[in-house]
């Protein structure tokens, strides 16, 4: 059903950070449908592009005239927060919405909980409830279960594992016999600090005891141990989350499954595809040196060498893992020593049955390595790049240590150490390679980060000795 006003509606959900299709026009928009919610309506939006391509969103308005995001409205948060919690259902002009609680939904909340929006978010938009609940609402409508609802549901009600604000409940869109996930709902998880902030926080104090242009450093583990050792533990996290994840063996969507030489290939051929758009970005933008263009050259010449890095993971298990392995989806409680993990839901722009398929639990740990290298240089006064490098390998060896310990044994994890370390330099490949097209559409002064990335995974697949600074 076309909607009166369409154009203004067009031009408020193109202006929006949220929106995804940003480097492209919107061509057309219908409303399929209008569910009201307390004082507002959620409209559902078929929003048609320039490149023939449709995405679907969920936009909650205040009713009214002018177009206002009801998410700044205390009493839709509520009215949400009702439905989970009753288990009750909203009914729109073709579909309705309808809540979920899990068995971690708190039944002692006030009758009207506080309600604050938290700024800063991007893809999503998240409200804290009775500063005891986060409720994260999905913008982008995609057929199917989100995974940080299953993953989250999996982990609150069927395992032990215990770092992860347990899932309090869910609501979902409804239309014939499709289902979208709307919105998550988290416990709050208080006295935790952004993972990524603080161990930026921890590498400045760090380099503030350096001189610039300081020489070889022979004591970053002194100077740095209480991060090391927190990051140890984060590795040890990473583990109980993986062993967790592989415990559902009487659910189809989480029972671990044999790595088999197909899924080999077609891991090696989506590394492969990573690597030659990265070389199409840098030839076409003249970015990279001479050393960079050698490396991707010879990465792209010795395909060999990505499938034979991972072909020791056949006949191990493949299983559900995060996706999307970062510090940035990780909180940090000082006081108490402990990490969380957050945000299950995988890259927001891959497909959602690529963002819910099994993997090699491995590629969660190659992403939190390259986190680690990108805090390294984040963080990093000029003149101290061989210190930042220093960093990095000790922090990376400390968080694999503590990986690999905890995992011991796990059927996810390669029999050898040489296997663990040749299958994490393939999907360091990968990883790298994503962040080069990244950071030479939005910030090219930060490509050097990736492309040393690239190089070390390189040295680590052919057997040479690491490089030094990026």
């Amino acid at each position: 059903m076309p909607f009166t006003g369409s154009d203004a509606l067009a031009a408020w959900i193109a202006a929006q950070r949220w929106f995804a299709g940003k480097t492209r026009r919107i061509s057309g928009l219908v409303v399929e449908d209008r569910v009201p919610v307390a004082d507002a309506s959620v409209l559902v939006v078929a929003v048609a592009l320039d490149d023939a391509t449709t995405q679907r969103y969920a936009v909650p308005l205040r009713d009214g005239q002018a177009i206002a995001d009801a998410l700044d409205e205390a009493s839709y948060g509520r009215a949400l927060l009702d439905l989970i919690g009753r288990a009750d259902r909203a009914a729109g002009e073709s579909g309705e919405i309808a809540g979920q609680p899990t068995r971690a939904f708190p039944r002692d909340l006030p009758p009207a909980p506080s309600v604050r929006r938290l700024a800063g978010e991007q893809s999503n938009t998240s409200i804290v409830l009775g500063e005891r609940l986060m409720l994260k609402h999905f913008r982008r409508l995609v057929p199917g279960r989100n995974p940080d609802e299953e993953i989250g549901r999996f982990l609150t009600e069927r395992t032990s594992f215990t770092h992860v604000p347990r899932l309090a409940g869910h609501l979902e869109y409804r239309r014939g016999a499709e289902r979208s996930t709307l919105a998550v709902l988290h416990e709050l998880a208080t006295g935790a600090e952004d993972g990524w902030r603080w161990v930026l926080d921890e590498l400045r104090a760090m380099y503030s005891g350096v001189a610039p242009a300081a020489g070889e450093p022979d004591d970053v583990e002194r100077q740095a141990g209480p991060t090391l050792d927190a990051l140890r533990q984060l590795g040890a996290v990473t583990a109980e989350m993986h062993l967790a994840l592989a415990g559902g063996v009487a659910d189809p969507a989480f029972s671990p499954e044999p790595i088999t030489p197909t899924d080999v290939a077609g891991w090696s051929r989506a590394v492969e595809r990573q690597l030659d758009e990265a070389s199409g970005v840098l030839e076409s933008s003249g970015a990279a040196d001479e050393a960079s263009r050698g490396t991707l050259a010879v990465l792209r010449g010795e395909r060999a060498l990505l499938s034979a890095g991972l072909m020791e993971l056949v006949g191990r298990t493949k299983i559900r893992h995060h996706g999307d392995y970062h510090l940035g989806q990780t909180l940090y409680r000082p006081r108490e020593r402990e990490w969380l993990v957050i945000d299950f839901e995988g890259e927001p722009l891959r497909p959602l049955a690529e963002r819910r398929a099994k993997h090699a639990a491995l590629r969660d740990v190659a992403g939190m390595l390259r986190s680690l290298d990108y805090a390294a240089v984040t963080a990093m006064p000029a003149g101290l790049d061989v210190w930042a490098r220093a960093w990095e390998r000790a922090a990376s060896a400390a968080f694999a240590a503590g990986y690999r310990e905890r995992a011991a044994g796990a059927p996810f994890l390669p029999v050898s150490p040489t296997a663990f370390t040749s299958a994490v330099a393939v999907f360091l490949v990968e990883k790298a390679a994503y962040e080069v097209v990244y950071e030479a559409a939005h910030r090219p002064a930060w490509l050097p980060i990736p492309l040393g990335g690239l190089t070390r995974a390189l040295a680590a697949l052919t057997g040479r000795p690491r490089a030094g600074a990026a």
